[in-house]
């Protein structure tokens, strides 16, 4: 559509939530149109979209991991409908080239990488253990179990301990939408650091319940949230492997998999 208005790609806005595949991002970076992510929700979305669109963007794409699709700004939310006949309609293009849908799926990721999920969740009625793990994620315990940063703020009182590596990874981004903290290149820094006021602010807004986001070295991104509906700790796993090797995903899908439940969650100590 933005290329038959003979839109600039420039011009061109697509957005996802924080939850949903990265692979959108990487898509933005390598043709140059401009990406955001937003909080869960269409209306977060919706709001991006149309404010961008004040800006002189057009509209191009919104969706969330959940299969909810928002195609250019006919209805500022999820829509079905139009998500499907923008589908039929590129299908029947491949076809017209003799291609299929899972063809052209395989063009993007040798263009873009190979990206694979494991998004679940764990039953947790109890709301102090569900408080006690996140807890435990972002501030530690008392025995140390895993190696842990040191990031001490000083205008809070707060020290906060996240961990360095998950699955062996190790951690390169923390974003704490509970307590407000963001880091980037995170092992690229002293474990260690003095964190002054305005210093390491989140973009997006300070929730009341838990959200910690980590992205790791080996391509890794984990999103891990509270459900506001059920009794449910959610967490979103991605692996991109940018030179396509699937194997290679698969394995740290699954390490990393193993790894939020005997090294964030603890679930098994916890029966969750």
């Amino acid at each position: 559509m933005a290329r038959s208005a003979r839109v600039p790609d420039a011009k061109l806005a697509m957005v996802n939530s924080t939850v949903s595949s990265r692979m959108l991002e990487t898509m933005a970076r390598v043709e140059g149109f401009y990406y955001a992510d937003t909080l869960t929700g269409f209306k977060w979305m919706a709001n991006e979209l149309e404010a961008l669109q004040n800006q002189g963007y057009f509209i191009g794409l919104g969706y969330e991991e959940a299969i909810g699709y928002m195609i250019h700004d006919h209805v500022l939310d999820k829509d079905g409908v139009t998500a499907l006949a923008v589908f039929v309609q590129l299908a029947a293009r491949l076809h017209a080239k003799g291609q299929t849908v899972g063809d052209y799926l395989e063009s993007l990721y040798a263009k873009y990488g190979y990206y694979t999920s494991a998004n679940s969740y764990f039953l947790c009625p109890d709301p102090v253990k569900m408080d006690q793990i996140f807890l435990r994620i972002r501030y530690g315990t008392a025995e140390p179990d895993i190696e842990r940063s040191e990031y001490r703020r000083t205008h809070t009182g707060d020290v906060l301990r996240y961990p360095l590596t998950i699955g062996g990874f190790p951690v390169s981004y923390i974003r704490d939408l509970t307590v407000g903290f963001e880091m980037r290149d995170v092992d690229k820094q002293a474990a260690s650091l003095d964190i002054a006021e305005g210093e390491c602010l989140p973009q997006f807004p300070v929730s009341s319940s838990h959200m910690i986001t980590f992205e790791t070295r080996n391509g890794g991104r984990l999103t891990m949230r509270t459900s506001g509906t059920e009794p449910k700790l959610k967490y979103y796993l991605e692996v991109r492997n940018s030179c396509n090797d699937r194997t290679k995903a698969a394995q740290d899908l699954n390490t990393m998999s193993q790894a939020v439940a005997a090294e964030l969650v603890h679930a098994k100590e916890g029966r969750l």
